[in-house]
């Protein structure tokens, strides 16, 4: 199948991933070791800076000028950028024109201006330098290189875009003398390996993230609510009978900021009418709010008649906000040390973060009480959090994570790369910049975006942290679909 029809195929795919959206992340733990097989490449060092030699190559997949010659691909990541790269076996006089497919690592969109050189240089022979001025198309630059002289010679392609600068040393490739020495294709593509080429991931929204080590706190469930803090709610009343009427140029609604010691309102004398007879002030009693805040409920209207301990505004202080978990009694002696939590938050794809120690505090832990209730067998923990920009509000009911105090230092990825495929935990593994491996990895301690995997995965390899459903569907798709294609 050639690329237009793999593009064509990518944009089907897209469209049943949003009508039929992502599978969830759970942690049933079905522990599928095996061996690692990458053809990744990584150098994490800036253009300016001291670049590994590190780079994966194979010779074999998709031939970008004589088909009855060999290709070489290769993948390699820079600090700022990964190169997936294609060109012909090299050899002297004969022309190899490379498709070089740059890809932003801060966005995972394709390299859009720039130019590209690719230089040979080792062997105790003079450098040689091919350039081309601009991409193609986005994404795609396509210098074509005509060795000079047959040797062991090292390949480095550098982007120079107003962006950024990224190099990318290819390592040893052997420029043969003439075409007829040039060996046969002996390398074919990994068992299962799926394609998916970039023209298809840069049209969605996708990205790739290394296997790291990481320090994962251990956090039990818990269900919560959304309070104000016990000093973050007022209400105010009328103090004796009276009309209520505004003071100023309208009444407070609800949604009105308010600040402490403002009036809201004003409660008329009961005896107003008679006063206002006899001269004397008619103002009434003024409504100060008691706190900084905003108005929740307003309870009495414009010029009604009130008595005495009337509610009249109800007043709550959003800026630090109450989480009330209930833990269940069963969970209660993990807990060495609750020191935070963290909360999914509905629509967002990072959760909320309360940290209550160390530099980075963003709350406290107010109370931990050490009675169960008989009803729910849960005793209530409360968090106090900042909720910059007011997002969470009073009464939400949320699916809490307390952190135990347990930590484990292992082996993460991201939870968005983790995809159900008939009820087992599997991530799509990165072999080459358009193929991918479908792994069975056994899960451990989920902390915020981040979940232990632990079998399956080694440290340095990369995997699918946002279009892995697709990939998953590419999966089931025709097996020759992506293979073969022309650039």
């Amino acid at each position: 199948m050639n690329r237009q029809h793999s593009t064509l195929a990518a944009l089907l795919v897209a469209a049943i991933f949003t009508l039929t959206g992502c599978d969830a992340l759970d942690h049933e733990h079905d522990d599928h070791g095996h061996e690692q097989n990458a053809a990744v490449a990584h150098d994490d060092h800036d253009a300016a800076g001291d670049h590994g030699d590190q780079a994966d190559h194979e010779t074999g997949g998709h031939s970008h000028g004589d088909p009855d010659i060999p290709a070489v691909v290769v993948t390699h990541f820079s600090q700022h950028a990964e190169l997936f790269v294609e060109f012909p076996v090299l050899s002297v006089g004969l022309e190899s024109p490379f498709a070089a497919h740059f890809t932003w690592l801060d966005d995972f969109r394709p390299v859009a201006e720039g130019r590209v050189r690719v230089l040979l240089q080792g062997g105790g022979l003079p450098e040689e330098e091919y350039t081309v001025a601009a991409p193609s198309t986005p994404g795609i630059f396509r210098p074509v290189v005509t060795p000079l002289y047959a040797a062991e010679r090292e390949v480095t392609v550098i982007l120079e875009s107003p962006r950024q600068t990224s190099v990318h040393r290819l390592g040893t490739h052997t420029v043969y003398p003439d075409r007829a020495d040039i060996p046969p294709q002996t390398e074919e593509e990994p068992a299962g390996a799926i394609s998916y080429l970039k023209e298809q991931q840069w049209q969605v929204d996708f990205a790739t993230a290394p296997v790291v080590q990481r320090t994962l706190r251990e956090s039990i469930r818990a269900v919560a609510t959304v309070r104000a803090a016990d000093d973050g709610e007022a209400e105010l009343s009328a103090p004796h009978d009276g009309q209520l009427a505004r003071r100023g140029e309208r009444f407070p609604t609800v949604g009105t900021q308010v600040r402490k010691g403002e009036v809201l309102a004003v409660v008329g004398s009961p005896l107003g009418r008679e006063l206002q007879g006899l001269g004397r002030d008619v103002s009434g009693t003024a409504l100060r709010s008691p706190i900084d805040g905003v108005i929740a409920q307003v309870l009495a209207t414009e010029g009604s008649y009130l008595h005495k301990g009337r509610p009249v505004f109800h007043i709550i202080d959003t800026r630090r906000l109450w989480l009330e978990a209930r833990i269940p009694e069963n969970e209660i002696l993990k807990l060495r040390g609750a020191d935070g939590a963290w909360v999914p938050l509905p629509g967002r794809d990072s959760p909320l973060v309360i940290e209550t120690a160390g530099e980075d505090a963003t709350g406290r832990l107010v109370a931990f009480s050490q009675v169960i209730d008989p009803r729910t067998r849960t005793a209530p923990l409360i968090l106090e959090f900042d909720n910059p920009g007011q997002q969470l509000h009073i009464g939400m009911l949320a699916q809490a994570h307390v952190y135990t105090g347990r930590t484990a230092n292992s082996l993460a990825v991201p939870v968005s790369a983790v995809v159900r495929d008939n009820g087992v935990p599997v991530v799509y593994v990165e072999l080459g910049g358009e193929t991918f491996e479908r792994r069975v990895v056994q899960l451990g301690i989920r902390d915020g975006d981040n979940v232990e995997v632990r079998s399956g995965l080694a440290p340095g390899e990369r995997v699918v942290s946002r279009g892995a459903y697709l990939v998953k569907l590419a999966a089931s798709g025709p097996a020759e679909a992506g293979h073969g294609h022309a650039h």
